[in-house]
């Protein structure tokens, strides 16, 4: 069970999740509380910042794992074409981590891409295990996904 929070930002739990975990398409008003789990993320350095437009613009992608009325976790899938799609900001409240949220939002997006015949989706993480038990490999067919910082650090 989730404590009452900030009707507006996402819940701060001390207990554990209640069953069953409720997955749900985001809503303009949750738009603070995902914003919030994405400020978490990135305080660690685990996921990229993003802007209030970005999210709004983007919330057709975005889940949100409810519990007792607050949001406890949020991730999206951008489809950028039916060639790919890529988990981004896939977010878990610290104190509602280890339960599975994580894995049901990615077995989500993955239902998702099936239905929208997506042929690959990606994900850039430090958590591979996480992704791995879902089906994601290190490579595709002997591809590897390559980065550059144009103009940056190397």
């Amino acid at each position: 069970m989730v404590p009452a929070a900030h009707a507006d930002h996402a819940a701060a739990p001390t207990e554990t999740v209640t069953e069953p975990i409720l997955i749900r398409r985001a809503r303009g008003a949750d738009v603070p509380a995902i914003l919030n789990l994405i400020h978490i993320g990135t305080k660690s350095g685990k996921i990229l910042k993003r802007s209030p437009t970005d999210v709004r613009r983007n919330l057709k992608g975005f889940r949100v794992v409810e519990d007792a009325g607050r949001i406890v976790a949020c991730g999206s899938l951008e489809v950028y074409s039916r060639k790919l799609a890529e988990v981004r900001s896939l977010s878990v409240h610290p104190d509602c981590r280890r339960l599975g949220i994580a894995s049901a939002l990615i077995a989500e997006f993955l239902k998702e891409a099936r239905r929208r015949r997506v042929y690959e989706v990606l994900a850039i993480t430090d958590r591979e295990q996480l992704f791995k038990r879902q089906g994601f490999a290190d490579q595709l067919h002997g591809q590897s996904a390559l980065f550059s910082r144009p103009g940056g650090r190397r």
